[in-house]
């Protein structure tokens, strides 16, 4: 009998533009200066080439607040291209939708480990646009799944547009 092992979760993420679907949207409270407060956090799990059994996550906290210039709302106008022209937005709406994400690295004194944050959320490229080598770098985006043999095999290769297969 074969067993699966459940993948070990990691926010432990090298700098970079990945690849990543969005799998989870919570509240959460935060200690501030002001005191306690509510933030919205989304999280992204990252299409890496990992032989590790890891699942690596990158997690970004918002204001819940759609108000203009809001992170949240400057985040979502880059990942789907357009403004929000709604009374109301049902952040459920967000999982499962893919993205590229920009992951840098943040020294914290007195921390043995690096924060890892994610400081831009953009589209993830169609066939359909021209390419534009400037959006997508082949050197740091990890994470095309390609179909070999009938099987789904992860690995690390430039992420073009025109090399931008679904996965069916």
């Amino acid at each position: 009998m074969l067993l699966s092992v459940e993948p070990r979760d990691s926010f432990d993420v090298e700098p970079g533009r990945y690849r990543a679907a969005c799998t989870d949207i919570r509240e959460i409270e935060n200690q501030t200066r002001e005191g306690t407060q509510k933030f919205l956090r989304i999280i992204w799990e990252l299409d890496t080439c990992d032989t590790q059994n890891v699942r690596y996550l990158a997690g970004k906290n918002y204001e819940p607040t759609l108000a203009k210039d809001s992170t949240l709302r400057n985040d979502l106008i880059t990942w789907f291209g357009h403004d929000i022209n709604a009374r109301s937005f049902d952040t459920a709406s967000l999982k499962g939708k893919e993205a590229i994400i920009t992951i840098q690295r943040i020294e914290n004194e007195g921390r043995d480990k690096p924060f890892c944050w994610v400081s831009k959320v953009e589209p993830l490229a169609s066939e359909d646009e021209p390419d534009d080598a400037r959006l997508i770098s082949p050197i740091v985006v990890c994470g095309y799944k390609q179909r070999l043999a009938g099987g789904v095999v992860p690995f690390c290769e430039p992420l073009f547009r025109s090399h931008f297969k679904p996965n069916t």
